[in-house]
């Protein structure tokens, strides 16, 4: 059964963006994910401020290094293969969903060709299935193959890779924790229609990151993304909007 994306998402993308700094049209990350520790148990309100992160940390540091499938099958470091030293955009969605996934997916699409023009081959983009058990490799090929991604190695030139992303529940869970896709309400954080609707995006060499939501625009989206990810002036300044 399809399942549809509510309203309440709203909510919960705001209560995701505590801990973060607006800047520049995207939220920048000031921290990086709460320690285990630190996370709000159940029925306790998430902390208002965001925990400093400890001097030389990174905020890839939280993001486990876990070996997971793309759509082509073949398996992937998420860090070592997809993070380190590179320039990412990240989203989550599943094949099933007939809400935020399908504009989710358009904004990745929108993203691909500007983004690889202006920043170059090292950027990539990556979406991961919150559906593991049903979303396998041959699934999402094709689902991705309504975007020109069916093999994440064999996109056109002029495009970024996109690369759909599939392991064991427990896996795509802590990646999803790990990102800050989570919310204090154990109802809405079993609710994976709450969290299709952001783009979390990053350099990992400048340790730069932010998160959007999907319902900006193409032109706001794109100049939000180019803000946190760009290593030029021209890069991060040149594509912000303007008043007319």
């Amino acid at each position: 059964m399809n399942e549809t994306h509510s309203d309440s998402s709203l909510v919960a993308a705001r209560r995701r963006l505590l801990g973060l700094a607006l800047g520049g049209g995207a939220a920048t990350v000031v921290a990086g994910a709460l320690p285990a520790s630190k996370a709000p148990r159940s029925g306790q309100p998430a902390e208002v401020a965001a925990v400093p992160p400890p001097a030389g940390s990174r905020h890839s540091d939280h993001i486990p290094n876990l070996t997971l499938l793309t759509q082509s099958g073949r398996p992937v470091r998420l860090y070592d293969d997809l993070i380190r030293e590179a320039q990412v955009v990240f989203s989550f969605m599943y094949v099933r969903c007939n809400g935020a996934c399908p504009a989710s997916a358009a904004v990745m699409q929108d993203l691909r060709k500007p983004l690889r023009e202006i920043l170059g081959p090292n950027v990539r983009l990556v979406s991961f299935t919150l559906d593991p058990e049903h979303d396998r490799p041959e699934v999402l090929a094709r689902y991705a193959g309504q975007f020109a991604a069916t093999d994440e190695w064999a996109c056109e030139p002029e495009l970024a890779p996109w690369y759909f992303l599939t392991g064991t529940a427990a896996q795509i869970e802590q990646v999803r924790r790990a990102l800050g896709y989570s919310d204090p309400d154990p109802v809405i954080d079993a609710d994976r229609t709450q969290h299709a609707a952001m783009l979390t995006f990053g350099n990992d060499t400048t340790n730069r990151w932010g998160t959007l939501p999907v319902g900006l625009g193409e032109r706001q989206t794109l100049a939000g993304v180019l803000r946190v990810l760009g290593v030029t002036p021209e890069q991060r300044y040149s594509h912000l909007p303007r008043p007319s």
